[in-house]
């Protein structure tokens, strides 16, 4: 039974013929010791069970071998994979613009505000277009302003990339509120 699995695995495991120590430390399905054996006997064993033989601990001497199901062990590697990559810090985006009112800060406050407690880092920029690029101090202010709105701590003060001024927030409440 061959499985398709979708996500790689992060490490390579050496299995059953690709393993090359003569001797090798084996631990059973149920997950005990069967002490230090012959690579055979545990070829033998796993043979047996009908399950394979993955080398596990390639750097102890000897190394360690564990007898499973490997499609079900990949199969579980691949899920908790993509449960901690699902689970990382984001960076979210809210883009602004220099002539914004209040009532739409307020609006992308809330959303940044939802972000934020979702455990996400929040970047809000601003784009200056032609002779806006003169007003970046007022650009600076909107920043300011959206901020104080969202109560988070700053991550990246406002810096200038370009045409582009922004922000970097992160999760939790600023140290001085």
């Amino acid at each position: 039974m061959v499985f398709n699995i979708g996500a790689k695995i992060e490490k390579n495991y050496p299995l059953n013929d690709e393993i090359r120590s003569p001797e090798v430390h084996l631990i059973l399905a149920d997950g005990t010791s069967a002490g230090v054996v012959t690579l055979q006997k545990a070829k033998d064993i796993s043979n047996q069970e009908n399950l394979d033989l993955v080398e596990i601990g390639s750097s102890a001497k000897p190394p360690v071998v564990k007898l499973m199901d490997y499609n079900k062990f990949a199969y579980t590697q691949s899920k908790q994979a993509k449960k901690s990559k699902a689970k990382s810090n984001q960076l979210k985006e809210v883009r602004l613009s220099l002539l914004i009112s209040d009532h739409d800060i307020n609006t992308k406050a809330d959303r940044a505000k939802e972000f934020l407690s979702e455990g996400h880092f929040v970047r809000a920029f601003i784009n200056l277009r032609g002779r806006e690029n003169i007003f970046a101090y007022k650009a600076k202010e909107v920043l300011a302003k959206f901020g104080v709105r969202i109560e988070a701590t700053v991550e990246q003060p406002v810096n200038q990339v370009g045409k582009r001024l922004q922000v970097i927030f992160k999760p939790g409440k600023p140290k001085d509120a």
